[in-house]
């Protein structure tokens, strides 16, 4: 039944795809007589996987002066802070999803000055999983439309680069190849190659620039809000120096294969059974803004041990003034301004003794909280990267 079922959705795909292409030359025509009427609103649509900054990258280029609308197929349980979400207005039905994706496709095609996807794909669906629509790279390309790709993860990496980097990675535990990640070399490195050649500008950072040759690495487009709520939602919360409580590490593993959740779970095991005073919170599968709350409560923030770079979770605690502990392969290469990134380097052979030494050394805490507040404010608030963005364009020949 799951052969059939996906036999189904190719031949949807293929089908809706070739109707596309019939209707280019219409599409065509239908842009170039609105482009008097739509050109000054500058539109620009921001698409593909729910990740939670699409929105604010989004909401940054419009105060560049864009009309940024963000569209996205579904959500996942962190936001679902977005324009327009397919699956919502479909009321969970897969063919009015299926329908609304064209549909939306059609208005960009129509009136987009600019779109922007992960690797992976924007709005239309794929035959191939993990690949972008080589129809909706045509059509924009066709359209003179510009193209802008960027990267969560595991949109671009790959076995093959993943394991050549050494260990620990994120392939170390892995036991559910293609779930999460790209996987296939080849596939990877087909999809990076067509994409290449079709989008304006691919940006990646971090670990990421590992699978995306050609790729622009300097925007680390993942900015925090810090106004958000009236300034409440990241408001710092400094961890005190208490010896009479136990150390509290909170962790939040969206994948525990690739954060290295069970390196830390036995370090704190063995530590609490030598009568260590620490003590371990996990924060799995719970809406962001409940997410924060637990956060505030941290002494330490712990982030992974394997894959090399830090994720998002890490700059939000850095913005609420917690130090984090992180696994950083390459500091100087994956890292803005390393010099000034208070992160605490952790490894999977040294976790245990990393975490003894915070125990140990509980009043430097706070200033590393402070560190980290003030990295956050000098570099990654939504002015910062707009101030980068500004640049990337400016570069590409894109008036602001």
């Amino acid at each position: 039944m799951g052969d059939l079922l996906s036999a189904v959705r190719i031949l949807a795909i293929w089908s809706a795809g070739a109707c596309v292409c019939v209707l280019l030359p219409l599409l065509w025509f239908l842009r170039r007589l609105a482009a008097c009427i739509l050109y000054k609103y500058r539109i620009s649509i921001w698409t593909g996987a729910p990740v939670l900054t699409l929105g604010l990258n989004c909401h940054v280029e419009k105060s560049l002066g864009f009309n940024s609308l963000s569209i996205v197929p579904t959500t996942y349980y962190i936001t679902n802070k977005f324009d327009y979400v397919i699956s919502r207005i479909a009321r969970g039905s897969r063919v009015a999803g299926f329908i609304l994706s064209y549909l939306s496709f059609l208005f960009v095609c129509v009136s987009a000055k600019q779109v922007h996807g992960y690797f992976d794909g924007g709005l239309l669906p794929s035959a191939q999983a993990r690949n972008f629509s080589l129809i909706e790279l045509f059509a924009y390309r066709f359209l003179g439309i510009r193209l802008f790709t960027w990267t969560y993860g595991g949109d671009v990496r790959s076995r093959g680069i993943t394991i050549k980097q050494g260990e620990p990675n994120c392939c170390t535990d892995c036991i559910q190849v293609g779930v999460a990640c790209i996987c296939v070399e080849e596939a990877r490195v087909a999809n990076v190659e067509r994409v290449r050649d079709h989008a304006t500008a691919m940006f990646a950072m971090g670990d990421m620039i590992e699978y995306t040759p050609g790729s622009r690495n300097d925007l680390f487009f993942w900015p925090v809000d810090l106004d958000a709520d009236d300034k409440r939602r990241y408001r710092p919360c400094y961890p005190i120096s208490d010896a009479s409580k136990p150390l509290r590490v909170v962790h939040a593993p969206n994948h525990r294969q690739f954060k290295g959740t069970v390196y830390l779970e036995k370090a704190v095991r063995e530590l609490q059974l030598k009568g260590v005073p620490i003590e371990l919170v996990m924060v799995e599968r719970v809406p962001n803004e409940q997410a924060l709350e637990i956060y505030r409560s941290a002494d330490v923030v712990f982030d992974q041990c394997l894959i090399g770079f830090h994720g998002y979770f890490a700059l939000e605690a850095m913005a609420l003034g917690k130090p984090v502990m992180c696994f950083i392969r390459k500091p100087d290469k994956y890292l803005l301004h390393p010099e000034e990134c208070p992160i605490i380097r952790t490894h999977v052979d040294t976790v245990k003794a990393d975490l003894i030494d915070l125990v140990t050394n509980r009043q430097y805490l706070e200033t590393i909280g402070r560190q980290g507040r003030n990295y956050i404010e000098k570099y990654y608030t939504m002015e910062a990267f707009a101030r980068r963005l500004t640049v990337a364009y400016k570069d590409l020949g894109i008036c602001i």
